[in-house]
């Protein structure tokens, strides 16, 4: 079980999906996986994945890799992502994808 802001919540998952459905050239897949030390939520698409040079800063307030600067945002979405995270205790994380696409994983500690 875990315990979090259910407005926060929903606002860190909307921004994975929005990033995810924006960058990732269609599908995309969920993951929810709960540990005796917390939970974990993954959003994953077959895109083609952080750049080398954008994935350490994909958190900061603003960052925006070069095909986003062509399309629509902020370069917010990820920074709400850990904020909201870190307000619950945990962390945001972008985890390496094999064959391809990005997958963002979203950590909340348990109770």
């Amino acid at each position: 079980m875990l315990w979090a802001d259910p407005l926060r919540l929903a606002q860190a998952l909307g921004n994975l999906l929005d990033n995810a459905l924006r960058h990732g050239d269609g599908d995309l897949r969920l993951a929810a996986r709960q540990g005796d030390d917390g939970g974990e939520i993954d959003v994953s698409d077959l895109g083609p994945g952080f750049a080398q040079d954008i994935a350490p800063r994909a958190f900061e307030r603003f960052a925006r890799g070069d095909r986003a600067r062509t399309s629509e945002g902020t370069g917010l979405g990820l920074s709400i992502v850990r904020a909201v995270a870190q307000a619950h205790g945990g962390r945001a994380a972008i985890v390496s994808a094999e064959g391809g696409g990005a997958i963002v994983r979203l950590w909340l500690p348990a109770p």
